[in-house]
């Protein structure tokens, strides 16, 4: 696995096609809530042949150096310190999230590098459950962390995809995640969804839990240049559970704006 050095910080990052034109589109996966690039692996796989893929790790997730941090605009520093290390310059930010929130984030700030943006599982607004902040902190938070697996999924999302959901969160630092969430719960741009300019793809599952189909549809009426999926059969990680019909409808989006 490749590495990144930043500010004194191993930054994690999995690519393919290993070898990259930098001046080429790069898809630029940012995972969410203790995730890592095994959210990706379906896009990291299914979607180089569009365009150069590449899923970050935010800092204390999967391979790279801790800690991890407790807000929206800390995270997309670092995104954007990856992005500009590497020397990408045209980039497609898709994130799930906490991923959306750093990307709608990004947006917002405006970057010459950035063509376009990818809100999977996203909204304006990430309200969290005080339960589930409330159970991070109660010993190992391992009942949180495999509640909060088991709303990730769509009911009808079976196996062997829900126990590696499962064991993933369960691995996952309790204190990490409850950053993550932190973060998300402060996360708020309602009132300035307008200022993103970018083309903008959203997609959701119908069944999605955390981040319902609202959210999406609001988030597609503020944002002008904006395309929405709603997937049935899916939850919050629509990337894993459909990912035949992610990669279809992104590839289909990629050639309709940006190519």
């Amino acid at each position: 696995m490749p590495f990144v050095q930043l500010r004194g910080k191993k930054i994690a990052y999995a690519v393919n096609p290993e070898a990259y034109d930098a001046s080429s589109l790069a898809l630029v996966f940012v995972h969410g809530s203790g995730g890592d690039r095994e959210d990706w692996r379906d896009q990291l796989s299914g979607l180089s042949e569009t365009a150069t893929a590449l899923a970050i790790e935010l800092p204390g997730h999967g391979k790279s150096d801790g800690p991890g941090e407790s807000s929206v605009a800390a995270y997309a520093a670092w995104v954007a310190d990856f992005v500009e290390a590497l020397g990408l310059s045209r980039v497609m930010l898709v994130g799930c999230s906490l991923g959306s929130a750093i990307t709608q984030w990004i947006a917002l700030i405006g970057k010459p590098w950035l063509q376009a943006i990818g809100l999977v599982g996203a909204g304006a607004r990430l309200r969290v459950h005080p339960s589930f902040l409330e159970g991070l902190k109660k010993e190992d938070g391992a009942a949180a962390l495999s509640l909060l697996a088991d709303f990730c999924l769509s009911p009808h999302t079976g196996e062997p995809l829900r126990s590696f959901i499962d064991q993933k969160m369960r691995a996952v630092s309790a204190d990490i995640v409850y950053g993550d969430l932190k973060a998300c719960d402060e996360f708020d741009v309602m009132d300035r969804l307008k200022k993103i300019t970018v083309p903008t793809w959203i997609i959701v599952g119908q069944d999605d839990r955390l981040t319902p189909p609202k959210y999406a549809q609001f988030l597609h009426k503020e944002i002008r240049d904006s395309w929405l999926h709603v997937v049935g059969q899916a939850g919050h990680l629509i990337s894993l559970e459909a990912p035949e019909t992610f990669n279809n409808l992104l590839k289909e989006f990629i050639q309709q704006r940006l190519q």
